[in-house]
């Protein structure tokens, strides 16, 4: 069976895709009870959410937000913590990159936690301030990146 970068649409798959997110982005974070299931970005017509299978099991997820003019940023990364360390974001980060080329996407952009620097640089993104908007509110410190297709 293998890796599987699905569409989020199924109930099923939402409700993993949002159980994953609110454990490693948040709760693993300190930040309890402020998850919204119902965000509207991850309903809307410029987000794609993504989950990540591994022989069926949901253990990953990314959104892709289309901004027009062949950009598009990668939001809200996360694999389950126990099973990263394992290769996965990497596979993941590869299976989103050919989503976003089919897409007509030439340029990836995403605001990356201190932490997740290394994968990154280690991924082929490059440092690069895109829109200071973005980290006005962010709850961690953030650095912008860009990845060419």
């Amino acid at each position: 069976m293998g890796y599987e970068l699905v569409r989020v649409v199924d109930p099923a798959d939402w409700a993993d895709f949002h159980a994953i997110r609110r454990v490693e982005l948040f709760e693993a974070r300190g930040r309890f009870g402020i998850y919204n299931d119902n965000h509207p970005h991850d309903y809307a017509n410029f987000a794609h959410p993504f989950l990540l299978k591994w022989n069926g099991q949901a253990l990953g997820t990314v959104r892709l937000d289309l901004f027009g003019g062949g950009r598009a940023a990668v939001r809200l990364v996360a694999i389950t913590a126990s099973e990263q360390k394992r290769g996965h974001g990497r596979v993941m980060e590869a299976l989103v990159t050919e989503e976003a080329r089919a897409l007509g996407v030439h340029t990836l952009l995403v605001n990356a936690v201190e932490t997740a620097l290394g994968f990154y640089e280690k991924t082929g993104w490059e440092p690069f301030d895109w829109d200071p908007n973005e980290l006005v509110d962010s709850p961690l410190p953030c650095i912008q990146m860009r990845k060419l297709l």
